[in-house]
């Protein structure tokens, strides 16, 4: 019976990391050619942060809702439900665009809107039932897997994305984006949601409160963990200046520097390097005592992954940058996957089940909801430059790390917080 058990998990576990290679392979070659098409057709800088962009306001907007419905609902069918709208809405797309050029940049901003809104709810409940799909032992070998398989994607998806954009069709590479969504959606229907049953699982009581009784009934549970507030501010800090990666890298690379699309991806493909790298050493490393800790690390090393990238500009051949900034994004993708994760898992084992959903969601939000706020200050810098445009881009980039550093490193001493220390407090009516 305990070997059966043993075996179901490791099947699961298997489904759940090809589903994610799949997935985000699809995902990761349509939303690189996507960025192309924007910038080739309108020049902005805030071609490829759009998407992120999108992804953190409707984070916001839509945070009193997201929570409350995967933790009132089957989050199975929460998952269901959100992909088959995702291939539904690129179906319409793309008889649109084959129809009609007319106002292009409005409907795909009204695609990435929908898109978003679907991802937000298919990830808070995929994140949120990963205990209840494998045994517990198993969680941290799901966990990077599934950032293992998919990276493996990312790595190849974003020099597929350039030369799939320049040989095809750009409707072509949306039919490969809804084949990987179906493919996707009938491993999600072939798992089962329901194989470890945790005492706090049942979720009655959440469907008979409102979506804002149990949107308050988050907040107020994050209200007294007071290690997860320091740790979600310090994270809110470094994802303001992380924006620079989004807006102003893609504009030093092919617009200052002229990259070609293809040289440009590699150095995107670089950064799924990296997580892979970080995701396959843990599931062969011991699991971190000090999780909230290891994660706020961050904020010393990509203020050098930026003060790198601003030196690239003192060399006068695009090829050594090429290598150069590709290895510094290894490095970004490294520590990324080795710090985030465990703390992603760290959150899985302790926050009650039937309130992860919330959880997850609210600390989503909250990370990166000054994230909006980052790209339109850099979207500013990077498309009113100042002098030589490669100096003022260098100086942007100098100038966001040693800021980040600063700030986060201010804040923590001030706090005088502890975070070796860092403990999920349970309720009276966790016991």
């Amino acid at each position: 019976m305990l070997s059966a058990k043993i075996q179901k998990s490791k099947i699961q576990m298997k489904k759940s990391a090809v589903s994610s290679l799949i997935g985000a392979l699809g995902s990761s070659i349509f939303s690189f050619s996507l960025g192309l098409m924007l910038m080739e057709r309108t020049g902005l800088s805030i071609s490829f942060a759009l998407s992120i962009m999108v992804s953190a306001l409707v984070s916001l907007f839509f945070a009193p809702v997201i929570g409350p419905v995967v933790d009132k609902h089957s989050r199975k069918a929460v998952i269901v439900l959100s992909q088959s709208i995702v291939v539904f809405s690129l179906i319409l797309y793309t008889g649109y665009i084959y129809l009609s050029d007319n106002h292009i940049f409005i409907v795909t901003i009204i695609l990435i809107i929908i898109l978003r809104i679907s991802d937000e709810f298919t990830s808070t409940a995929q994140e949120s039932s990963k205990a209840n799909i494998v045994l517990e032992k198993d969680l941290q070998s799901l966990a990077g897997y599934q950032e293992l398989s998919s990276n493996l994607s990312g790595l190849f998806s974003s020099v597929m994305g350039a030369l799939l954009y320049a040989v095809f069709p750009f409707g072509i590479l949306i039919g490969i984006e809804i084949l990987t969504e179906l493919i996707t959606l009938g491993l999600t229907l072939s798992l089962d949601f329901k194989f470890i049953k945790s005492d706090n699982m049942e979720f009655a009581d959440n469907r008979i409160d409102s979506n804002w009784t149990l949107f308050l009934k988050g907040i107020n549970y994050l209200k007294v963990q007071p290690y997860l507030m320091v740790a979600m501010a310090a994270c809110m800090l470094i994802n303001f200046f992380y924006a620079i990666t989004f807006v102003g890298l893609p504009t030093f690379l092919l617009q200052t520097l002229q990259f070609s699309s293809l040289q440009y991806s590699v150095t995107q493909g670089a950064v799924s390097l990296g997580i892979i790298l970080g995701a396959y050493s843990l599931t062969r490393k011991k699991e971190t005592e000090t999780p909230v800790y290891d994660l706020l690390r961050l904020s010393k090393i990509l203020p050098l992954i930026f003060v790198g990238i601003a030196l690239s500009a003192l060399s006068r051949s695009n090829t050594v940058i090429m290598v150069w900034v590709s290895l510094l994004m290894v490095i970004n993708g490294l520590s990324n996957s080795l710090l985030n994760i465990p703390f992603s898992i760290w959150l899985q084992k302790n926050v009650p089940t039937d309130i992860q959903g919330r959880v997850f969601h609210l600390l989503g939000v909250l990370c990166t909801c000054i994230q909006p706020v980052g790209i339109l200050v850099y979207v500013f810098l990077f498309d009113n430059k100042i002098g030589v445009p490669l100096v003022w881009d260098s100086l942007i980039f100098t100038i966001s790390g040693v800021a980040m550093y600063l700030v986060v490193f201010l804040y923590i001493q001030f706090g005088k917080y502890n975070l070796k220390e860092a403990v999920i407090f349970k309720l009276n009516n966790e016991d």
